[in-house]
């Protein structure tokens, strides 16, 4: 029998609605003994590169420490995870991704890390829905 689902995308970003995604994807993984893509998108534009030039380090070493986190997370429940970091728009870098590599499903949270507020999608889970050709699972 064809496993449910063989990867899925977490897109991650270390708020409390990609960390409950997390939890999520890695229940759906134990039960179809599938593969886990965690990817961070660093929000970049040439424009603020030499104002972000400084803090860059800092940056990608933060992104590197919770996502190593994330992954610890999911190896205690014995499953197999890949992870990256991406630079760029996250929107639009999810979705170039989401064409390039096969993905099943999508796990993530409603909203990121703004602190905007209100009964609607964030603008990168709305982006994923809107422009996925594979389910997108939104977790509250």
């Amino acid at each position: 029998m064809e496993k449910p689902f063989a990867n899925l995308l977490v897109p991650f970003d270390n708020s409390s609605n990609s960390k409950r995604a997390l939890s999520y994807a890695i229940k759906l993984a134990k039960l179809s003994n599938a593969t886990l893509s965690l990817v961070h998108v660093i929000s970049y534009h040439s424009a603020m590169a030499k104002i972000v030039q400084p803090y860059k380090g800092k940056m990608i070493s933060h992104v590197k420490q919770f996502l190593k986190d994330a992954k610890h997370s999911a190896f205690k429940e014995g499953i197999l995870v890949n992870q990256n970091i991406l630079y760029g728009n996250p929107s639009e870098e999810l979705l170039n991704l989401m064409k390039k590599k096969k993905f099943d499903l999508v796990v993530m949270g409603r909203r990121g890390t703004t602190k905007i507020t209100g009964p609607s999608l964030g603008s990168v889970s709305n982006a994923l829905v809107q422009g996925s050709k594979v389910p997108v699972l939104i977790i509250n």
